[in-house]
């Protein structure tokens, strides 16, 4: 019985490992095929039936690396997501230790608005945004896109932030309060501290999420503050594609997400544990 049952456990090991690298390899092959085709030619490219076999080119990203507009867009996507990312964290952060350790009237129906906020599609925050950023002046700046974002990547912050600060004991803070803390010594010394693992990967969330956004920056820039995802677009003409140009783009915009979620795996995986696990 014992070899049976050993036997049918390597079976179903089997199918699982193949069922799993399949998924692997089926999530995996467009990101093969942009990759591909940005180190084709342009006749290699437009091939059919697709070559498979073919010798690769860096001619797209060269032309890249002298394509202003495209520069001028990466750089964008760098002060916006740093400034939309930190600007999550400044309101989140008092927001969140106020609706978990003092008396908010309503805190209910706050989570109900971080849930419905969240949801909701962009553009749907976009339209009624138009005039009133042309009006102030914020339309197409990196100020007007990163107080755009934080309608979506503000709620999620306080979602998160709030449940880790509910795994600190109540208890510790109000033995700082009897020793004469105020909030913000409190927030400051005790709660931050604790958090850092949920905060850091709060801010890789945010920051994965607004580099890759494209409504709201579609919807409320022209030339002067288009994101890297708009960037990637600006390679199609009115009756052709520069598929070479368009995917060695992609890459590049896929490249530094990629490479800052490797090296901040472990911060995501120890932040969205946060007190999973109690001993």
């Amino acid at each position: 019985m014992r070899r049976g049952g050993r036997l049918r456990e390597q079976f179903s090991l089997g199918w699982a490992c193949i069922f799993t690298g399949a998924m692997v390899l089926f999530s995996l092959f467009p990101v093969y095929w942009v990759l591909a085709t940005s180190l084709k030619t342009r006749r290699d490219g437009l091939a059919n039936p697709p070559l498979w076999i073919f010798d690769p080119t860096a001619a797209n990203y060269l032309k890249l690396w002298t394509h202003e507009t495209f520069k001028y867009t990466f750089l964008n996507s760098v002060i916006v997501t740093g400034s939309g990312v930190l600007l999550s964290l400044a309101l989140a952060i008092p927001t969140a230790y106020a609706i978990v350790r003092m008396k908010v009237r309503g805190r209910s129906l706050v989570g109900i608005w971080l849930i419905l906020a969240y949801m909701l599609p962009e553009f749907l925050f976009v339209l009624p945004m138009f005039s009133l950023y042309q009006w102030t002046g914020l339309y197409d700046t990196h100020v007007g896109l990163a107080l755009m974002y934080q309608v979506h990547v503000l709620p999620l912050s306080i979602w998160l932030l709030s449940s880790f600060f509910r795994e600190i004991n109540p208890a510790i803070d109000e033995a700082a309060r009897i020793e004469g803390a105020s909030h913000l010594h409190i927030l400051a010394r005790i709660y931050i501290p604790c958090t850092l693992p949920g905060m850091a990967a709060t801010a890789i969330l945010n920051a994965i999420w607004i580099w890759n956004e494209l409504a709201i920056a579609l919807g409320l820039t022209f030339s002067k503050a288009q994101t890297v995802t708009l960037g990637v677009t600006g390679f199609r003409g009115y009756a052709a594609l520069d598929w070479g140009a368009m995917t060695g783009a992609s890459i590049i915009a896929i490249i530094p997400m990629l490479l800052f979620a490797l090296v901040a795996q472990k911060h995501i995986v120890r932040g969205l544990t946060f007190g999973a696990v109690k001993g």
